[in-house]
């Protein structure tokens, strides 16, 4: 095989960047019709968007151990086999439940990609290099988002004349075959870690004891002392990262990871259609704005890429994280200061409908009404729906009668929705010039050879299971405590842990990998 230079090999292995970006963010979209189609709870929603990040943190967790057993090259083509299987599974999906089951195979996919790549690249980095190369995963990622995004809305607004609102969904889901397909075309191009294949070799005898104990436990007389030997060797590693040496650099590690999907970035990207159109502009507007968000997205993560090396982790960390907090606090004041009015024109407007015969009279009473509570309005709503006087002929059914009950309280609600598109657009900025790209190059870097398989496995797992948790519980959380209280719980979130990155994280700019200042 032809030798080729660290950037070449980046950009191949780091498609599995972008396949993540596009697989977890294309459901955005999706999930509006599906919500639509299906009349979908808050929970259905939530596993819908979250169940891929609830199979990768299993993955996680193993991921890196598999890749210090089989390679680095050979865990990502099964990676890459995942994502294939996923896409069509999920386009040809015949219910909620197969659905969900072939997005977690996604997840698996993503789970182990998220590990590996950046282990990878810093392992065939020089390391005046290994910021940038390593940032560049990150870049794919938000390329994913932003193709995902520009997907979604040429689907739904330029194919609505040709596809139906059923199946809308199955095409923006489809399209993710297509980059599955060219990364596993790619992946045998690329080399095995030279890193990992040093740490199999002679040569660790005299340079890396630790991990050539680890290979030569390997190498048992069976399978089942070989795997004996194998958990004794994962077990002997937490040791060593619990010991006094690593314990606090595996702690600030376990932090980061949690930090960066518990302030609620993926809850913002996967649900960003939905947000957009909460704010009363439609789902045509609400599918562009999705885009600026990818190419917000993509803007800021340039800037991290072009001045990591430069200015360091800590430095973007730091004044990324102060972005968050503003940008979280002026989303959730714009949703904070949002006022229910009922007005003539939407009363004209269901009144005039066949299938209504009367009107509720409750309907003129809240007229010239101002609520700032949604809860009070929507029970207003609720009684107002009820003593409407339908058609026997024309009646409709239940799922009729609850579109109109969402369609009048979207109309209704009054809010500066360029307030709400500013502070999402900040936070996503803040957040790609600093804990996105930044954390996982961190990562890399933090952990010494023979403990960063183990070390970034456990870190990765926490990180999917800390976005399991957000993106589940978000649409459940909107419903019972309010929008503007949930974006100002990110925002605190953000507060505290700039105090934490700030007392606790070092900078490992320049450092050689696994030492520290």
């Amino acid at each position: 095989m032809q030798n080729r230079s660290p950037l070449y090999y980046t950009m191949i292995v780091s498609l599995g960047g972008f396949l993540f970006g596009f697989d977890a963010s294309v459901i955005s979209g999706g999930i509006v019709y599906l919500d639509a189609l299906f009349e979908l709870s808050s929970l259905s929603k939530g596993w819908i968007v979250s169940a891929p990040a609830f199979s990768a943190m299993f993955a996680m967790l193993g991921g890196g151990v598999l890749s210090d057993r089989i390679g680095r090259k050979k865990t990502l083509q099964i990676v890459a086999f995942c994502y294939v299987l996923s896409a069509l599974l999920s386009a040809i999906s015949q219910d909620i439940g197969s659905l969900v089951a072939a997005r977690m195979l996604g997840g698996v996919a993503f789970g182990g990609a998220l590990i590996i790549v950046p282990v990878y690249i810093s392992e065939i980095s020089p390391s005046e290099q290994r910021g940038r190369l390593v940032s560049i995963q990150q870049m794919n990622i938000v390329v994913g988002f932003l193709a995902a995004y520009f997907s979604n809305y040429f689907i739904g607004v330029y194919l609505t004349q040709w596809l139906s609102a059923a199946i809308i969904w199955r095409w923006m889901l489809a399209v993710e075959l297509v980059p599955a397909i060219i990364y596993v075309v790619l992946l045998p191009k690329i080399p095995e870690s030279p890193v990992w294949l040093m740490s199999r070799s002679g040569l660790a005898n005299k340079r890396r004891p630790a991990v050539t104990e680890a290979a030569s436990l390997r190498t048992g007389p069976s399978v089942y002392g070989s795997f004996l030997n194998w958990l004794m060797y994962q077990k002997k590693h937490l040791y060593l990262l619990w010991s006094p040496t690593w314990r606090e650099i595996f702690l600030v590690a376990v932090f980061l990871g949690i930090l960066q999907q518990i302030t609620g970035i993926n809850a913002i990207f996967f649900y960003a259609t939905s947000i957009f159109e909460k704010t009363g502009i439609g789902i045509d507007a609400s599918l562009a704005q999705t885009v600026s968000v990818g190419v917000i997205n993509i803007i800021f993560t340039l800037v991290a890429f072009f001045t990591i090396d430069r200015f360091g982790r800590r430095f973007l960390l730091l004044w990324g994280l102060v972005g968050m907090v503003i940008s979280m606090s002026i989303t959730a004041y714009g949703f904070a200061n949002t006022e229910y009015k009922l007005t003539q024109e939407i009363i004209v407007k269901y009144e005039q409908r066949n299938e209504i015969r009367r009107i509720s009279p409750v309907f003129e009473e809240m007229l010239g009404l101002s609520y700032t509570s949604e809860a009070a309005f929507k029970a207003e709503l609720s009684k107002a729906m009820e003593q409407i006087s339908w058609n026997e002929v024309e009646n409709g059914t239940e799922s009729d009668h609850s579109k109109m009950y969402q369609a009048i309280l979207l109309e209704s609600k009054q809010l500066n929705s360029y307030l709400v598109l500013l502070g999402i657009l900040g936070f996503v900025a803040s957040f790609a010039c600093s804990l996105g790209p930044v954390m996982w190059v961190v990562l890399s870097e933090i952990f010494p050879t023979h403990l960063r398989g183990i070390g970034i496995s456990i870190v990765g797992f926490l990180n999917s299971f800390t976005s399991w948790v957000t993106q589940f519980v978000f649409p459940i959380e909107l419903n019972i405590i309010g929008d503007g209280f949930t974006y100002a719980i990110f925002a605190g979130i953000a507060a505290i842990g700039w105090g934490i990155v700030y007392r606790y994280l070092p900078e490992t700019k320049g450092n050689k990998l696994g030492k520290i200042r």
